[in-house]
C-alpha cells in the first residue's frame, strides 16, 4: 500500500464540517501527489525513511539471481554437450529470463510498505474534497454501454461548471443541468458561492439503527470546500478549462484517454482551437486524484502513461521471446506425437499473437480511419455487427492464448512420466563446483 493518504480521523480539523464518511482513508494517486506538490503541501520524506519502511531483502534477491544464473549456465552447458533438455527446463528458462529482468528493474523498489504517510494540516479539507469530487472514488454508476466499456461513471466534478470572479477571486459553481436556479450564498466568510441542485442527487441514508448518514449534506460540504480549494490554489485552477464544443468533444475525450494518439489521427488545430467560446464558465475533467487503495497496476491516475506502442512492444516482444524459447524445443523427445504437435501449435500461437498485435498496431499508427474505428468499438459507438465480430474474435484469441500458455506448463510436468535416459546426465565440469540444486 504505502503512499500518501487522507485519514478522516487524523487529517481534518474537528471543527470542519463532515464531507466524507464512506471510507476512513483515501489514498492519493501519482496525479494527486503531483497536484499536492504543485500546491506546496507535499511532505518532505528522506530516502532513509523510505528504506526504513521497506522490507526488501537484498540477500534473498541475490541468492535467487545466483540460482537462476546457475540454472541458465547448466542449460547452456547441457546443450553444448549434446544432452537432452526436458520440457520443464525449457519452461523454467522462459520464466528465469523474466525473473532476472524484473529483479534488475526492481532491485531498489521498496517492498511491503503497509502504512501510508498520513497528510495533516488545515489545508487538507479543501484539497481532499476537490480530489474526491474529481475522482472515481465517489463516482455514481451510470448506464451500461455496448462493446468493451462495461460501465460509465459520472463524477461530481463533471456535473458542475465554475466561474472565478475577476474582482475578488471568489468561485461560483452551478450544475450543468440547473442553469436557471438562484444563487445561494453558502458561506460568506469564505466568499464561495454555489448553486443548489447538486445536493438533490443525495439523500439521507439509514446505515444502522442509531446512525443516519446525510449524503446530501456531505455533497454540499464537498462542493463548498472544493470551491475553496479552487480559490486558494492556482495549481487547482489550472485543471479547469473552458467548455469544448460538441463536435470536438469526442476528439478531446479520445486525446485525454490516449495521449499517445498517432499523429495521423490528431486534428490540425490545438486544444485552444476546440474551445467553444470565451465563456467565463469553466469545466473540470475527471482527474482520478485519489483512490481507495494504492495500486501497482497501470491506471488513469498515473502522471504520464507509457505510449501504447512502447508498452505494447515491450509486452509482445516478451511474449515472442517466450514463444521462441518453447519453439526451440520443436524436436524434443515428446511422449507422443499428439503432445508434440500440441506443444508446437501452442508455442507458435503465442508468438503469432504477438506478431499479429504488432502488425495491427503499426497499421493503426498509419491509418487514422482504423484507429478511430477501434476507438468507436471501445466506447460503444461502432455498429453492433462490427462490435460483436471484434468481441468474438478477441474473446476467441484470448481463450486460445490462455489454453496455449496453460498447456505448455502442464505438458512440462506431464512429460516427466517418460524421460529419455540422457535427461538424467549432467556435464562433468559442474560436479566439481559446490552448489545447491
Amino acid at each position: 500500500m504505502g503512499g500518501y493518504a487522507f485519514d478522516c480521523n487524523q487529517s481534518f480539523d474537528l471543527e470542519q464540517e463532515t464531507f466524507w464518511t464512506k471510507t476512513q482513508r483515501i489514498t492519493l494517486t501519482p496525479k494527486g501527489v503531483l497536484l499536492l506538490a504543485s500546491c506546496g503541501h507535499l511532505p518532505e520524506i528522506t530516502s532513509q525513511q523510505i528504506a526504513d519502511k521497506s522490507k526488501v531483502d537484498e540477500l534473498g534477491k541475490l541468492v535467487a539471481c545466483l540460482q537462476a544464473g546457475w540454472f541458465t549456465v547448466q542449460i547452456i552447458s547441457r546443450l553444448a554437450c549434446g544432452l537432452s533438455i526436458t520440457l520443464l527446463e525449457v519452461t523454467v528458462v522462459g520464466h528465469v529470463v523474466c525473473a532476472l529482468v524484473l529483479y534488475a528493474l526492481w532491485w531498489h523498489k521498496p517492498r511491503r510498505i503497509e502504512e501510508p504517510t498520513i497528510l495533516r494540516g488545515p489545508w487538507t479539507g479543501p484539497l481532499a474534497a476537490f480530489m474526491v469530487m474529481s475522482s472515481h472514488v465517489d463516482a455514481a454508476p451510470g448506464s451500461m454501454l455496448p462493446g468493451f466499456q462495461v460501465e460509465q461513471q459520472t463524477l461530481e466534478i463533471t456535473t458542475l461548471k465554475f466561474r472565478i470572479e475577476p474582482d475578488d477571486g471568489t468561485v461560483q459553481a452551478e450544475t450543468l443541468s440547473n442553469g436557471e436556479q438562484e444563487l445561494d450564498k453558502i458561506d460568506s466568510s469564505l466568499q464561495v458561492r454555489t448553486k443548489t441542485g447538486l445536493s438533490l442527487l443525495y439523500e439521507e441514508e439509514i446505515v444502522s439503527k442509531d446512525t443516519i448518514v446525510d449524503w446530501r449534506g456531505q455533497a454540499e460540504a464537498r462542493l463548498r470546500l472544493a470551491c475553496l480549494a479552487i480559490q486558494q490554489h492556482s495549481a487547482v485552477r489550472t485543471l479547469l478549462r473552458r467548455p469544448i464544443c460538441e463536435t470536438d468533444r469526442k476528439y478531446a475525450s479520445a486525446l485525454a484517454a490516449y495521449p499517445e494518439m498517432p499523429k495521423r489521427c490528431r486534428k490540425k488545430r490545438d486544444r485552444e482551437a476546440m474551445l467553444q467560446n470565451m465563456s467565463p464558465w469553466l469545466e473540470c475533467d475527471a482527474q482520478n486524484l485519489v483512490t481507495h487503495t494504492a495500486s501497482d497496476w497501470p491506471h488513469d491516475g498515473l502522471v504520464s502513461t507509457t505510449g501504447g506502442l512502447v508498452m505494447g512492444t515491450v509486452l509482445w516482444v516478451a511474449s515472442i521471446a517466450f514463444s521462441a524459447v518453447h519453439i526451440a524445443a520443436w524436436n524434443a523427445g515428446f511422449p507422443s506425437e499428439a503432445e508434440a504437435w500440441l506443444w508446437r501449435f501452442s508455442s507458435m500461437f503465442i508468438g503469432f499473437s504477438g506478431l499479429l498485435w504488432a502488425f495491427l498496431h503499426i497499421i493503426a499508427e498509419l491509418s487514422a480511419s482504423l484507429w478511430w474505428t477501434w476507438y468507436d468499438i471501445m466506447i460503444g459507438e461502432a455498429s453492433q455487427v462490427l462490435t460483436m465480430l471484434v468481441t468474438a474474435l478477441c474473446s476467441m484469441c484470448g481463450v486460445v492464448y490462455i489454453l496455449a500458455r496453460a498447456f505448455l506448463v502442464i505438458e512440462a510436468f506431464v512429460e516427466l512420466r517418460s524421460l529419455p535416459t540422457m535427461a538424467y546426465a549432467i556435464p562433468q565440469w559442474s560436479v566439481s563446483i559446490p552448489h545447491v540444486g
